[in-house]
């Protein structure tokens, strides 16, 4: 009788640890950037700034410098959760400058690589046992709800928050251990690659890369006075850079590239860019009207089409692809109804496409199928990176053309300068996104034949 509880027990915690895993791999990415956004808004400290700066730099740095020690993808998983936990302890515990730069390295590791590690997991598992995830979200979800009106009743400063986030994640260990018994098999017939050693001229590319990637985060966060040609060069060295990382990477992947490429543009496109423009469409509420139809469109994209199409996955494929071209052409108009329907058939594309991109990637990788996710995910940062390289330097034309500062874009008070950046930046941003997106859909197949000669 004993015996029995006990194991029921151990059988709830373990479907909750699951659970919480899966929780933190999907919301991991933003959920703790937004807890130090909070925190910045709630103390206008500077000490939260540079922790801003910090993570942004740290997570989109991290996918490109990750796999180097001798570690499967199992245990990269557990070093995510690990870090998750300190790092958001920290915050919950200080705001000592240094500490908290600390624990927004290992937060922005952990948002980079949680998802990633996550789901190649899970690919294993599904192509070589019969183990299947068990998904609790509105458990977690209510957990987080519980974090968040706590925090707000007892006026905590998001300490609470932070806290129980690290609890979360330490939370989500045992599944972690679990998961990296149940792909023992797996790597009992599979033998990764060796980690790749490194290249010193790709160590200083890199890191004067995103020296100047945490510049221009800092200018988007802080009314600082930098001339703005100087600004606008470097955003032109950032693009020059980024581009010599990408064709050094070209051949880590056998196929879809192009695709994961132009999947990262169009996600910076929607969320980054048009959650700023949005305000000057909707006024105040415009940030969270996009978000929504961002969510809306990824998660509703596969289902949808393939329900018009009766399963087709060609005729549902090609259906997205005109939704796509469609959607660039609406938002040009800035009206809101064009606009929130062009921004949701790009969303739904975006959400159409990611499901095959991510099976597509993994049949092909053979010789490491533990980076076939992390090269995804590589490409699709380098997209997303170069369209805020290009979001950031029609800004800083369009500014000193006008005679703007450039946090009249990112804190405006008003829906006067509507027109402005409409006309210089919203259109040819999305001129070059739909150029990106027709090279992409034409070209993929020449550029794969081009680069395997």
């Amino acid at each position: 009788m004993v015996c029995d509880i006990l194991n029921r027990l151990r059988n709830s915690w373990l479907d909750f640890s699951v659970a919480t895993l899966n929780f933190l791999a999907n919301v991991g990415i933003i959920l703790p950037y937004v807890l130090i956004l909070f925190k910045y808004q709630a103390t206008h400290s500077v000490n939260y700034l540079v922790a801003i700066i910090v993570f942004y730099v740290a997570r989109a740095a991290s996918v490109f410098w990750t796999k180097h020690l001798d570690l499967k993808a199992s245990g990269y998983l557990l070093v995510c959760l690990w870090l998750g936990a300190f790092g958001s302890l920290i915050f919950g515990l200080t705001s000592n400058l240094l500490a908290i730069c600390i624990g927004a390295l290992f937060l922005g590791y952990t948002s980079a690589n949680i998802w990633p590690y996550y789901l190649t997991i899970k690919l294993h598992l599904t192509d070589n046992t019969d183990f299947k995830l068990k998904q609790m979200y509105w458990l977690i979800f209510g957990v987080l709800g519980v974090l968040f009106a706590l925090d707000f009743a007892l006026n905590l400063g998001y300490q609470l928050a932070f806290i129980l986030l690290a609890l979360l994640f330490l939370a989500a260990l045992p599944a972690g251990r679990l998961l990296n018994q149940f792909s023992l098999a797996f790597y009992d017939a599979h033998h990764p690659d060796k980690p790749q050693p490194f290249k010193l001229w790709r160590v200083l590319v890199f890191a004067v890369f995103f020296v100047a990637i945490g510049l221009l985060t800092l200018l988007r966060k802080a009314d600082l006075q930098i001339a703005l040609p100087y600004v606008l060069g470097v955003v032109i060295l950032a693009i020059i850079l980024l581009n010599i990382e990408l064709a050094a990477d070209w051949r880590a992947m056998p196929a879809n590239k192009l695709r994961i490429v132009n999947r990262g543009f169009l996600l910076s496109f929607v969320l980054l860019f048009n959650s700023f423009f949005g305000y000057f469409v909707f006024g105040k509420l415009g940030m969270y009207i996009v978000f929504a139809i961002y969510l809306i469109g990824f998660e509703g994209g596969h289902p949808l089409y393939l329900l018009i199409s009766h399963k087709d996955t060609k005729r549902a494929a090609l259906i997205a692809r005109y939704g796509l071209i469609i959607g660039h052409l609406l938002i040009l108009t800035a009206q809101p109804v064009f606009y929130i329907i062009g921004l949701l058939l790009i969303a739904l594309y975006v959400g159409f496409e990611n499901p095959a991109i991510n099976d597509s990637v993994y049949a092909d990788e053979t010789s490491d199928p533990d980076m076939a996710i992390v090269h995804k995910y590589r490409f699709s940062t380098y997209g997303g990176l170069l369209c805020q390289l290009c979001f950031f330097g029609l800004l800083v034309t369009i500014s000193a053309i006008s005679h703007l500062k450039l946090m009249a874009f990112f804190n405006p008070s008003s829906t006067a300068l509507k027109t402005t950046y409409q006309m210089g930046m919203l259109w040819p941003l999305a001129g070059l996104s739909l150029l990106v997106s027709l090279v992409t859909l034409y070209g993929q197949r020449y550029f794969e034949r081009l680069t395997k000669k």
